[in-house]
């Protein structure tokens, strides 16, 4: 709706025109008065709607929100079995209850809506009630301490008996001998600053007559670097998964009394960039090959673009970025970018090493144009996320409390089916049909009320609520791929997930000072994160990397994060690798020119 015309009025006349409309003696000219001040009143209306729309999301952004979930609950999936009773958990508030859709026990074997009485109703509410407290008695699953077995990478110590042994007499009873039996488990934990520094003192001895010097050999376990491998990986982990800036590690070494410099542990972290660098390409080949990728991506801050910004002439591009694309097949591999290309920019360089008898990649985004490969659309099927699009719902469910109600109780029983789909450990082709079975009318119901809402304009299309039914219905196909392709995911929270580690760095570090230091973060980053979601060590992979540096450059495959362990048993001895220090403007650790 256009902003009306001014219109100049008093009060009087207003009051004026009331009371002639109170009595119906409105002649033509009061009812031509009378017109644009309706108009005002609806314009007014609106937009003080939208202000408050505006300032409850400013709201959200200032102070955040603990939760995006509703106090409506929706109703539990149908198991599939005949006969079974799926009705719906009504905690609702009012608003919900007249949408939220329930099953009848008549219906259940097909999932199929239908409307329940006050009765069954109360005596849901009831039932409620009881598997709350139920719940509230029984303890949360993984609740508790953790076992001797959660501790994979603890050093493992084997304590004898320093009395008996096995086949000795007991010494209780005297009659029968001892056995061994299961290990009684301790653990013991202990601490240590992230940079441990010993000091040895090698004795000197030195000839009277003719000056000779001999001096003190190393002890063989000091190794032959000032800086050992395990130090190199423990900064680049600490730096870049936990965020950790290298000045507050360097104030914390000051506090125990041995120093290190950001500087040196600069040097230190890009060593480690130096080799892993060839995975990193690697997992990109990797990457493009497998079925599925999530991405996503975030603001960045370099600084070295930023003062390209405020040069003159400025560059065309101002914007940077840090795009995340979580691959999923039989491994797990996520990979980070940062620069000036957009997510779908990055994603389309992925997908021209794609081998061409391969079907199309499923590509899960939020749906911005700016995600899109554009090069090579032709070999992505696009998914969008349900989650972004119950967002827009979330957001304004305070002002249309009954038409978002519908949507969002929508949206939560497909996650209900999703979640059943979870514990079952369905197939994708078995999750696939329990979907179509029991998620398809839940989501074409839901297609047909919103389209049924704008038809009858009960709906203002150019209103928020209108907007967020516009984002749905254009994304529709999008949308509800999970009901067409065998394993289509709902949503985009893998790579949601993934941006966390980077949103951390962010925080903490606030910036890169060059392209270069970018890419190191890119790369060291990527293999972690890979490394997490494969149930790999990263400290223990990084250092494999770093120790057969010559092997994984000749055979990257080899040394992969879920392969390296084979590898690395049947690694020739190697003698101790020297990182020479990069000089500016030449070809540095990385392969590419150090910037002055």
């Amino acid at each position: 709706m256009k902003e009306p015309a001014p219109i100049q009025i008093e009060a009087a006349e207003v009051e004026r025109l009331i009371e002639q409309a109170q009595q119906g003696l409105l002649d033509a000219s009061a009812q031509k008065r009378l017109v644009p001040l309706l108009r005002t009143l609806l314009w007014l209306e609106r937009t003080l709607l939208e202000t408050r729309i505006s300032l409850a999301k400013l709201r959200k952004i200032l102070f955040g929100k603990r939760t995006e979930k509703p106090r409506r609950k929706p109703q539990q999936p149908p198991d599939g079995s005949t006969g079974s009773s799926g009705e719906s958990d009504d905690k609702s508030d009012p608003a919900g209850d007249a949408e939220a859709p329930a099953v009848d026990a008549a219906q259940a074997g097909d999932g199929r809506p239908s409307d329940t009485d006050s009765g069954a109703k109360t005596g849901s509410r009831e039932q409620t009630r009881v598997g709350t407290e139920e719940q509230k008695s029984t303890p949360r699953p993984g609740h508790g301490r953790l076992g001797a077995a959660d501790y994979p990478g603890a050093e493992r110590v084997f304590c004898t008996h320093d009395q008996y042994q096995a086949g000795d007499r007991c010494p209780q009873c005297a009659h029968g001998r001892l056995h061994p039996s299961r290990p009684l488990v301790r653990l013991r934990f202990t601490g240590q600053p992230l940079a441990k520094v010993t000091h040895y003192e090698l004795e000197q001895l030195r000839c009277g007559a003719c000056g000779a010097l001999f001096v003190a050999q190393m002890p063989p376990g000091a190794g032959q670097e000032t800086y050992d491998v395990s130090l190199k990986v423990n900064l680049a982990v600490a730096h870049y998964h936990l965020g950790l800036p290298f000045k507050r590690i360097e104030s914390f070494q000051n506090l125990v009394g041995m120093p290190l410099p950001d500087a040196t542990q600069w040097e230190l972290v890009e060593q480690v960039a130096d080799s892993a660098y060839r995975l990193y390409e690697y997992l990109q080949r990797l990457g493009a090959q497998q079925p599925l990728v999530y991405q996503d991506d975030t603001g960045a801050r370099i600084l070295s673009l930023i003062a390209e910004n405020q040069a003159d002439p400025q560059p065309e591009r101002k914007g940077m970025y840090t795009t995340v694309l979580r691959f999923e097949g039989e491994q797990s591999i996520c990979l980070y970018f940062t620069g000036r290309r957009h997510a779908g920019e990055n994603l389309d360089e992925i997908l021209a090493r794609r081998a061409p008898d391969l079907p199309p990649i499923q590509w899960m985004s939020d749906g911005l144009a700016a995600n899109t490969p554009k090069q090579h659309k032709d070999q992505a099927v696009d998914l969008s996320c349900l989650v972004h699009g119950r967002r827009h719902f979330v957001d304004i469910d305070a002002f249309f409390p009954d038409q978002c109600a519908r949507v969002i109780d929508a949206i939560a029983t497909v996650y209900k089916h999703e979640a059943h789909c979870k514990d079952q450990q369905l197939t994708p082709a078995q999750r696939l049909a329990y979907h179509q079975a029991n998620s398809g009318h839940v989501m074409e119901d839901l297609k047909a009320w919103m389209e049924q809402q704008l038809e009858d304009r009960l709906v203002e299309p150019n209103s928020r609520l209108g907007g967020a039914f516009d984002y749905l219905l254009k994304r529709w196909t999008a949308l509800t791929r999970f009901l067409h392709i065998p394993g289509a995911p709902l949503d985009n929270n893998a790579a949601e997930r993934a941006l966390k580690m980077i949103l951390r760095y962010r925080k903490n570090s606030l910036f890169y000072k060059n392209e270069h230091g970018a890419n190191v973060g890119d790369i060291l980053t990527s293999l972690i994160e890979t490394c997490r979601l494969n149930g790999v060590n990263p400290l223990d992979y990084l250092r494999a990397l770093m120790e057969n540096r010559s092997a994984v450059f000749a055979d990257p495959a080899a040394w992969l994060p879920w392969n390296y362990r084979e590898a690395r048993q049947s690694a020739e001895p190697r003698l101790p690798l020297s990182h020479p220090p990069p000089v500016l403007g030449h070809p540095g650790l990385l392969g590419v020119a150090v910037p002055q």
